[in-house]
């Protein structure tokens, strides 16, 4: 009979013998119920110490299989608690199944049941699952801990950061390469970076077009910048450097014909490059800047910035406000900034940036300026001056001065120069009216490069005194453009502009030393070195450029050079004459019916100021006035013929701009004072 259940108050149930047991268990299991309270409370310290060296065992096997990953501690203690209490819960709950079905039941209950307990048994000896995926460990823990395997390298130390920092050596950089040691910046800008800093400082006002540039204002905004003098930017597109990819070569999309293709991009490419510039011509350009930025009379150079990608808003719209008010036929030949096929994003430009020199000669006179015989003798022997000490500095030649580009401003404070005033005119004998000249643009120059030890602030002169040491002179390296490659500078039409045929004036002065010969003569065909020029009688050999020493000749061994046979390179003072005789025509031209002589006596004395030594109200002033007024006219009518193409062909003629300052003061139409202030 099964035995009996008194329900109520639970009675102490009365643990079996061990050996009732052997039937079923083998003897380490019986020994679970067989053992003594000693053994029961060693019990848990045993589990947990096996516990715990199983755990660090499958632990140490994670971390080698995980490349090297440490299990965090912290976390490894959780799980190691976690885990006791799950076997502890479960060795617990198998003693109390075993003990309830010892008392229920007799020896003789089924295997089924028995089988059941046996299988329970081997979970109480192992009671910790081997776990299938490692613990989650935080991620910056792992992050620091994967960094471990590296640090067996040695750390090197940190390299100082340049300054400014480098750009990256690509194509475009290399191209510019030449320019940037000339540039403040020393790297490409950004066109829109660049001209978001000039925005809130300057007004941008296009005023001009050059023959490879166009030129553009900065006028300051607000007094109170401090920034006075306004700046002239000289903005020149550059070609495409060569190797840069076709639009073709970078698309992804399939090209039926690929080769036909490449082949009209490249040509529209070619198109586009015709009014752009060589690095090499601007390059020049800048030493030429350098190189004259002393002498009187010419640019002040300021900074040169190279700068990539379509131009800014703010010059778009200067381009278009200039386009707009040109007539029909003096609209801009260069395409609209503002379109985006005009220009790529990856376009170059070289900005140079100089002093404002004023208003060209040929806006003056299209506003009804330079309509005295006072104001055209300033312009002209100041463009004279200027251009003999360049020559005699660094045997200079121009090749393009037109009426463009020669400014003027007034060097008298609030002295308007279209109406300037005219002081003194009975002592003086130049600057009577302030108006100083500043010669621009020197794309088609020509100069030899010499290293100053002088500073800017000390202008070259002309002067009586004996010369000081001389400066160093390169020698070899001529700035220069070789004109041979622009041969439609000598086709244009005269028919329309007299300045077309100033060009082929210019090449005959430099390859025949004769403006109007075309061709060389018969005595020497094969000969095309021009003569040496016959040195004017007039010439007064004790006056001399003061600070400025005489260009050493070069020896004929390097003129026998291949180097030295480009006749563009070689120095051919006549070509100045050429273009001082198309601005002598050209002021003459203006002055046309307003001659000295056919103006009555108060049209003469208008803006004149006369010294102290000559009352404005005696008898007799206002006449002699007029009477010095033609002289000058007819001054500069002499000076007319002698620089005429016919007469500057002939032997004996002028063969440089100085010779015509020694003739100047020789004549008296100059003072040593004018020459040398």
């Amino acid at each position: 009979m099964p035995p009996k259940i008194v329900y109520g108050k639970k009675k102490a149930a009365v643990r079996p013998v061990a050996s009732s047991y052997t039937k079923f268990l083998s003897p380490e299991k019986d020994a679970l119920f067989t053992k003594t309270k000693d053994d029961t409370d060693n019990e848990p310290k045993q589990t947990t110490k096996r516990t715990e060296q199983r755990i660090q065992d499958e632990l140490s096997v994670l971390e080698a299989q995980l490349g090297g990953l440490s299990i965090d501690k912290e976390h490894a203690s959780h799980v190691e608690s976690s885990v006791e209490k799950r076997s502890k819960s479960k060795t617990r709950k198998v003693l109390e199944d075993r003990d309830a079905n010892a008392v229920s039941n007799n020896t003789e209950a089924s295997k089924g049941t028995h089988k059941a307990d046996m299988k329970e048994a081997p979970r109480v000896q192992e009671p910790t699952p081997t776990p299938s995926s490692p613990p989650r460990t935080p991620i910056a823990k792992q992050k620091k801990k994967r960094s471990k395997p590296t640090t067996s390298k040695k750390k090197k130390a940190p390299l100082p950061t340049p300054e400014p920092t480098p750009e990256r050596d690509d194509i475009y950089t290399q191209y510019a390469a030449s320019l940037l040691p000339y540039s403040d910046a020393r790297r490409i800008t950004a066109f829109e970076q660049w001209s978001s800093e000039l925005e809130p400082l300057f007004e941008v006002t296009k005023i001009a077009e050059a023959s490879y540039s166009e030129v553009y204002r900065l006028s300051a905004i607000s007094a109170t910048t401090g920034l006075k003098e306004e700046s002239v930017l000289k903005l020149v597109a550059l070609k495409t450097p060569p190797g840069v990819p076709l639009p073709c070569q970078t698309s992804e999309r399939a090209i039926r014909d690929r080769e036909g293709q490449m082949a009209k991009e490249r040509e529209e490419r070619k198109e586009k490059d015709e009014f752009k510039s060589d690095i090499a011509d601007v390059l020049s350009e800048v030493k030429l800047l350098q190189n004259l930025n002393y002498i009187p009379g010419f640019t002040n150079f300021r900074d040169l910035t190279v700068l990539q990608g379509r131009p800014s808003s703010t010059f778009n719209n200067a381009w278009k406000s200039w386009n707009k008010s040109q007539p029909r036929a003096k609209k801009s030949y260069f395409p609209d900034p503002s379109k985006k096929t005009s220009y790529e994003e990856t376009q170059l430009w070289a900005v140079i940036e100089m002093q404002d020199a004023g208003i060209d000669c040929e806006k003056l006179m299209e506003a009804e300026g330079l309509g005295t015989i006072w104001e055209l003798w300033d312009v002209f022997w100041g463009v004279c001056l200027s251009v003999a000490k360049a020559e005699e500095a660094c045997q200079f030649e121009h090749r393009d001065m037109h009426m463009g580009n020669i400014c003027v401003r007034s060097s008298r404070p609030k002295n308007n120069v279209m109406q300037p005033t005219i002081k003194d005119p009975l002592r003086r004998r130049f600057k009577f009216t302030g108006l100083e000249t500043t010669i621009i643009d020197y794309t088609l120059s020509r100069a030899d490069i010499i290293a100053h030890d002088r500073t800017p602030d000390s202008p070259s002169t002309l002067s009586i005194a004996s010369p000081p040491e001389p400066q160093t002179f390169t020698g070899h390296e001529v700035a220069y453009l070789d004109l041979n490659n622009n041969p439609a500078l000598f086709e244009a039409d005269a028919a329309e502009e007299y300045q077309y045929e100033i060009y082929r004036y210019m090449r005959g002065a430099a390859l025949y030393n004769n403006p109007l010969q075309s061709a060389p003569s018969p005595s020497s065909p094969d000969d095309p070195t021009p003569s040496t020029p016959r040195r004017s009688p007039r010439k007064n050999n004790h006056i001399r450029f003061g600070e400025v020493p005489e260009t050493p000749q070069k020896p004929s061994s390097q003129t026998a050079n291949h180097e030295d046979t480009n006749i563009w390179r070689a120095f051919h003072p006549k070509t100045n004459l050429v273009w001082l005789h198309f601005l002598l025509y050209r002021l003459l031209s203006h002055l046309k019916g307003y001659e000295p002589e056919h103006l009555s006596t108060s049209d003469i004395m208008a803006n004149v100021e006369l010294g102290d030594d000559a009352a404005a109200g005696s008898p007799g002033v206002a006449l002699k006035v007029k009477k010095r007024a033609v002289k000058l006219h007819k001054v500069l009518v002499r000076v007319s013929e002698l620089l005429c193409p016919v007469a500057l062909g002939r032997e004996g003629a002028l063969g440089s701009v100085k010779e015509l300052v020694v003739l100047a003061l020789g004549e008296r139409w100059l003072k040593v004072g004018d020459v040398s202030g």
